[in-house]
């Protein structure tokens, strides 16, 4: 079982301090102010995937907002739980069990978001290229892929070699970071309780590593695949990123005419 299996359900526990109506609401601007007017939903709706989209927190925000959306992850247990707020919002959306970077779709996406540093979970360049390069399988010309990454003082100073813990009625996680500056990678040894049915606790110890990816890198990785750069904001402020900013966004866009 992966980290990401075992925190199913408690991981909306450990990011209560995400809004994700305020984040659903920021992307919405970004794709009214550089996306296409209209889509190939229904209705002519935008068609959204949102990549690794956890237990749907804001995968669902942003199906409220207009979009016929796609939730993809590759954890079975996390999609469960995105399915059932899903159902219970009434909100229609239709989620799949995949790599992010070996995506297999039914046809081309208007708008492709990935959002809450999952990019910095991919620390191999070969699979961000891999995966902006199925843009042009996926992605209408003109459309859209939104990502946030986070910053080098997040990793370095916010985390760098800290311990953090979080402890709730039925589970529990103790975090001890180590950000290795000169390798660009962030280890996070977790180890995780969770109350089963009987009473007891299940006990799961992984390592989630990180990457951290410079404004050169990114503007690199993009151009290399034939993609563009439209917009970089800081921390969610419609405002260019900063040394305090701890996590930034991009805004990418397949041009309308690209030989592939």
């Amino acid at each position: 079982m992966s980290a990401y299996d075992f925190l199913a359900d408690y991981y909306d526990d450990f990011q209560k301090d995400i809004d994700p109506c305020e984040w659903a609401q920021f992307i919405d601007g970004i794709v009214k102010k550089y996306g296409r007017t209209s889509g190939d939903g229904e209705a002519g709706r935008l068609l959204l995937c949102d990549l690794g989209c956890g237990t749907g927190l804001v995968t669902c925000e942003l199906s409220k907002m207009g979009y016929d959306t796609v939730g993809v992850d590759n954890s079975l247990p996390m999609l469960e739980r995105a399915r059932t707020r899903a159902e219970e919002e009434g909100c229609p959306i239709l989620w799949l069990c995949q790599d992010m970077t070996a995506l297999d779709l039914y046809g081309t996406m208007d708008v492709f978001v990935s959002l809450l540093d999952t990019m910095n979970h991919i620390t191999n360049k070969k699979d961000i290229v891999k995966l902006l390069k199925s843009f042009f399988c996926f992605l209408n010309p003109g459309g859209l892929f939104i990502f946030d990454v986070v910053t080098k003082k997040h990793f370095a100073e916010t985390l760098g070699q800290g311990f953090f813990y979080s402890i709730e009625d039925d589970s529990a996680i103790f975090w001890e970071n180590d950000y290795d500056e000169k390798a660009k990678m962030n280890t996070a040894s977790l180890t995780m309780f969770g109350e089963q049915e009987d009473g007891r606790y299940e006990r799961c110890d992984e390592d989630i590593v990180e990457r951290y990816y410079s404004d050169a890198d990114i503007r690199e990785l993009v151009r290399s695949c034939g993609l563009e750069v439209v917009a970089v904001y800081g921390d969610r402020k419609r405002r260019k990123p900063n040394e305090k900013d701890e996590r930034v966004f991009y805004c990418i866009r397949r041009p309308e005419e690209t030989e592939k």
